[in-house]
């Protein structure tokens, strides 16, 4: 969360509480914190049900942004996608606003997925096809979902705030700024069509679904945003690779991971193969969004994961350093 809604939460903390815990009819002693990056999430349960609930200021999304995806959300859950359904309020609502000072609030709740995350080691044959098959689904889903009013279309992948290197990157790393503009230039220049275009996830990695009964139920949808359906298959690659901390340039654990990934989405979606070998440059969008990010938040206050991921990332950028030696042409 930026400074200013951190600030506004503290000041009005108990009364925010207060008002989202009656939304959903606990009280703030039953609202358990669980983190606070771009959103404050808390769990809670009525009876043998859990339930998480997202609390987002309205600088990071307005109301009609968060009803995009919780309509979304309602519809991949209707066309069969294992993803956590929305949670009305007592008002019956799937999003409530509690009004601060200038600005407000937004409050929602989503079952709570059963299961756990899927520690590496745990990477099954398996588990990789129904990754990849979950993510087929989705995609599938998609293709066909409009927003019940125009205002809740989400943002398009260039519209959003965290590619604005301008914005956070430091004057004197000019050639790295360059590189970003120049990179988006590049893909804005591809083609757009509502077969390979659309709402996709954005960040369905191993953190952001659980594994039950063989099965992946996922969540955290609040990056939701069109874009190209193969930049969504770039992610689990990326961060399979970065998560099993085995080098950005494994060739042959990626070459691994991808067959069987693509595979699963084959039997739920298909796609044209021209995209697949443009992998590379989604993935390449993926790594700069992410040296946006940790440069926005403060190497200084980053975890482990991030200092890692940042060693040497500034020179990558400036040197076109490919994320990976690999010829996406032979998975098509």
């Amino acid at each position: 969360m930026d400074c200013r809604s951190e600030q506004l939460f503290e000041k009005h903390r108990h009364y925010i509480l207060a008002k989202a815990a009656e939304f959903y009819a606990v009280t703030t002693n039953d609202l358990i914190k669980l983190g606070s990056f771009e959103s404050l999430v808390f769990e809670f349960s009525r009876g043998t049900d859990n339930f998480i609930l997202k609390l987002t200021h309205s600088l990071h999304r307005s109301r009609d942004q968060i009803m995009g995806e919780v309509e979304w959300v309602d519809h991949l859950k209707k066309n069969g996608v294992s993803v956590c359904g929305v949670i009305p309020s007592n008002n019956g609502n799937p999003v409530e606003t509690i009004e601060i000072e200038d600005s407000y609030f937004i409050a929602y709740a989503f079952e709570k997925a059963p299961g756990n995350h899927a520690e590496k080691g745990q990477w099954s044959n398996d588990l990789i096809l129904e990754w990849g098959r979950t993510l087929g689904r989705i995609h599938a889903a998609t293709g066909v979902f409009k927003p019940s009013r125009e205002s809740y279309r989400r943002f398009h992948w260039y519209e959003d705030d965290t590619l604005n290197a301008k914005k956070y990157i430091p004057a004197d790393q000019r050639k790295v700024i360059s590189k970003i503009e120049d990179h988006k230039n590049k893909l804005r220049s591809w083609p757009v069509d509502e077969k390979s275009y659309g709402l996709i996830h954005s960040d369905i990695h191993n953190w952001n679904f659980y594994v039950h009964n063989g099965g992946l139920r996922v969540f955290d949808t609040d990056d939701c945003h069109y874009n190209w359906l193969a930049y969504d298959i770039g992610i689990p690659l990326y961060y399979a690779l970065r998560t099993a901390e085995i080098g950005d340039d494994n060739v042959e654990y990626a070459r691994y991971f991808f067959k069987l990934f693509m595979e699963g989405y084959k039997k739920e979606n298909k796609i044209d193969p021209v995209w697949i070998t443009r992998i590379p440059d989604f993935v390449k969008l993926r790594e700069m969004d992410l040296y946006i990010v940790i440069t926005r938040e403060g190497i200084a206050d980053a975890n482990d994961w991030c200092r890692r991921f940042m060693k040497g990332r500034r020179e990558k950028i400036e040197n076109d350093v490919p994320f990976l030696d690999l010829d996406f042409s032979e998975f098509c």
